[in-house]
């Protein structure tokens, strides 16, 4: 018989399931624990989260930066702090961990590298996992996917690691994975996001895109408009009448018990007769009434009409953005309200797998809105406020403000998570919540030696959350030029992927689960 996970459930009409007792076939090969790594029974979760900026501004050290029109000398406000390991310093991107009490829940992983050849350009000649000399679709491939890319066209040549995951765990959930971006337009007349709105692949090329949801009310809707809690009263009131109606439970099972019980071994077997006896007494002794299931899984409530979307920016610079309704569409309700359907999915075990892509690659969303929020005034996009879009607001610390404002979901999402109880933890424990962003800051990918460049795949940083599969969190790792598809091969551990590579590049950082 094949290997059941021990969160198998037998599962039949009207909603109804049964938990299975622990079986031969769950065990490994000796018989003394279970053959999955998660052996406490609660669903293991994986969310990736992304932004569509560098860390740094171009021709700016990581000290240098002019804010309201003063040119300032300070550190701190690169992403990476200066000490290694836990009590660091909290710089600036990273303020909203600190403000909502989870610096011990994430790890701060920093100084990555996308390789890429130095002497020549070609296609032909960038290295496995490696980087196309021309940013910024070169550096999307192997960022999400591990994969070498051979052009400069927006596109993944292999599946992203959500899609590993949500392959892993196909069958499990109602939804297959959550794919979502906060971001809408592109924001500049006469151009498209081609290609810079996908995030996640389940296959090489364009094939392989899957569409984000950019509504949050069609998103609200696809999870929760026909869905009823276990614990809703007339949701109960349905299974009480069909299990009335049936007299037990099992018969609601009766297919896949029997499915279950043909292929079993003669130990299985009896076990399994055993169990379903214990379930017949049980239900005699409560009149086969269905216990109420408890928990935090609820509907939330209907968010209501989408954001009004806002017009484009004016030309390609997209610098001196002056109007609030220019390039920007509420993206901060849109990405909150996406957070919060995340969550819900998570506890209601809707899905395991979800993706929110808060901007776009090279996004031009207005900086303006978020800054003001944040108590600065930033007249430029995202991506042209790294390229000095705005005269008396560059360098180091503007950028970081933006940065801040991107974590801010995040830490959000973590809070819910953490605030959410679950077995004798919370759902932190049993999560793994990454973020990442398109660049880096350091060498020039298109020239190879430019300084100090947004167009960078070094210098590149990720946030590791949550403690599912051993993840020890609560520590700044700097790694060695170690490639970022390690860390995300590294959270796919943590839930329960046995492989050791994503796309082209193997290894883990080890350091990301030991205290």
């Amino acid at each position: 018989m094949k290997k059941l996970s021990r969160r198998a459930l037998l599962r039949g009409i009207g909603g109804a399931a049964v938990a299975l007792p622990v079986l031969e076939c769950m065990l490994g090969k000796h018989g003394e624990k279970l053959a999955t790594a998660n052996d406490s029974g609660l669903p293991q979760r994986y969310a990736l989260l992304f932004a569509g900026q560098a860390l740094g501004g171009d021709n700016y050290d990581k000290t240098s930066s002019r804010i309201a029109g003063e040119n300032i000398q300070e550190g701190n406000h690169f992403i990476a702090p200066t000490a290694i390991g836990q009590d660091y310093e909290v710089t600036t991107p990273l303020v909203p961990l600190q403000e909502r009490d989870l610096l011990g829940d994430v790890s701060v992983v920093t100084n990555m590298a996308i390789p890429f050849n130095t002497t020549n350009g070609d296609g032909s000649a960038v290295p496995a996992g490696g980087a196309y000399r021309d940013f910024h679709g070169g550096g999307c491939s192997p960022l999400l996917s591990g994969t070498r890319s051979t052009s400069a066209g927006f596109t993944c040549n292999g599946p992203t690691s959500d899609q590993v995951i949500a392959e892993m765990c196909a069958g499990d959930t109602v939804h297959r994975h959550l794919v979502m971006r906060a971001q809408v337009p592109f924001y500049l007349t006469g151009y498209d996001h081609s290609g810079r709105q996908y995030i996640s692949y389940e296959g090489a090329g364009n094939g392989g895109r899957i569409e984000a949801q950019t509504s949050p009310r069609n998103a609200y809707m696809s999870l929760f408009g026909n869905f009823v809690p276990p614990d809703d009263e007339e949701a109960q009131a349905v299974l009480d009448f069909q299990l009335r109606s049936r007299r037990s439970v099992l018969d609601l099972v009766k297919g896949s018990r029997q499915k279950l019980t043909q292929s079993a071994s003669r130990y299985d077997k009896e076990r399994l007769e055993r169990h379903f006896d214990e379930i017949r007494d049980l239900e005699i002794r409560l009149g086969a009434e269905p216990p109420v299931v408890g928990g935090e899984c609820h509907k939330l409530d209907d968010p209501g009409p989408d954001p009004s979307i806002g017009a484009d920016n004016t030309g390609a610079g997209s610098n001196d953005i002056t109007s609030a309704s220019t390039g920007y569409s509420d993206e901060h309700i849109r990405a909150r309200t996406m957070c919060d359907l995340m969550h819900m999915a998570f506890v209601c075990d809707l899905t395991r797998v979800s993706t929110l892509q808060i901007t776009a690659f090279q996004s031009h969303m207005s900086a303006l809105p978020p800054s003001q929020q944040q108590g600065y005034e930033f007249h430029a996009d995202v991506h042209e406020l790294g390229h000095n879009g705005d005269v008396n607001n560059r360098g180091q610390k503007a950028v970081s403000i933006m940065l801040q404002w991107h974590i801010s979901h995040y830490a959000y999402l973590l809070e819910k998570f953490k605030n959410t109880p679950e077995g004798n933890g919370t759902m932190l424990d049993n999560c793994v919540a990454v973020f990442a962003n398109e660049a880096g800051h350091g060498r020039q990918l298109n020239d190879a030696t430019s300084e100090n460049q947004t167009h960078s795949v070094e210098n590149m940083a990720m946030l590791v959350g949550g403690r599912a599969g051993g993840l020890t969190p609560g520590s700044h790792i700097r790694t060695n030029r170690a490639h970022p598809a390690q860390c995300l091969t590294s959270a796919m551990r943590a839930v329960g992927y046995t492989g050791d590579a994503l796309g082209e590049v193997t290894g883990i950082l080890p350091e990301l689960f030991e205290s």
